[in-house]
């Protein structure tokens, strides 16, 4: 199964991000204006939307066009258009703009989770994940790690290559203690035991 790629109409990624990601075996949805920036780049497999924000609309691609009244961000639409394509997803584009929709696009991942798909936010700086049972991933020394609580509460089991160590902290939003660690190898492992984080790590 191909990997899956979602662009957003948040702020562009970087244009040497977009000429190094691998389109030919990956499944592309393009929500809205976000064509605007990934045209010369790649031809999207789906563009959606209600295309409000796109300055027009392509001929000759699968185009899904939905109303402006609808019940569901583009970025929603674009995740449950994802599913039976992919089982990892990229997404680019969810930051910048307005602050509820990117606060909204951080709950993408959830979605995606619950179609049994692990989605990543991809940014110019910082890379966001989702994590309710384990996290593990390759990091360079001295990067910004931070564990925020999706959940109402979370409670982290352990952790391993960050400065503080985080087992056995449980989790709320008004005790955001996980946030601002730092890395100190090359490699980063989360294993949460009751509710979701998000873990926030800088990544350029």
């Amino acid at each position: 199964m191909k990997r899956g790629l979602i662009f957003l109409n948040g702020d562009p990624p970087q244009k040497e991000i977009l000429a190094s990601i691998d389109y030919a075996s990956s499944f592309t949805v393009c929500a809205d204006g976000a064509y605007d920036y990934l045209k010369g780049y790649a031809d999207p497999d789906v563009l959606l939307g209600d295309f409000d924000s796109i300055k027009a609309v392509p001929s000759g691609k699968e185009v899904k066009r939905f109303p402006v009244d609808k019940d569901y961000t583009d970025g929603h639409l674009a995740v449950l258009e994802m599913v039976g394509h992919a089982e990892e997803v990229d997404i680019y584009g969810a930051s910048g703009g307005r602050p509820d929709h990117e606060y909204a696009n951080y709950a993408l991942l959830a979605l995606a989770a619950s179609k049994g798909m692990r989605a990543v936010l991809r940014g110019d700086r910082y890379d966001v994940y989702y994590v309710e049972k384990e996290l593990s991933e390759r990091v360079e020394k001295n990067m910004t790690v931070s564990i925020v609580p999706y959940t109402d509460t979370a409670h982290i089991i352990s952790s391993d290559g960050l400065k503080f160590y985080a087992g056995g902290l449980t989790l709320n939003k008004l005790h955001l203690i996980g946030m601002s660690n730092t890395s100190i190898g090359e490699k980063v492992n989360v294993k949460v035991g009751g509710g979701a984080v998000l873990v926030f790590i800088q990544r350029r």
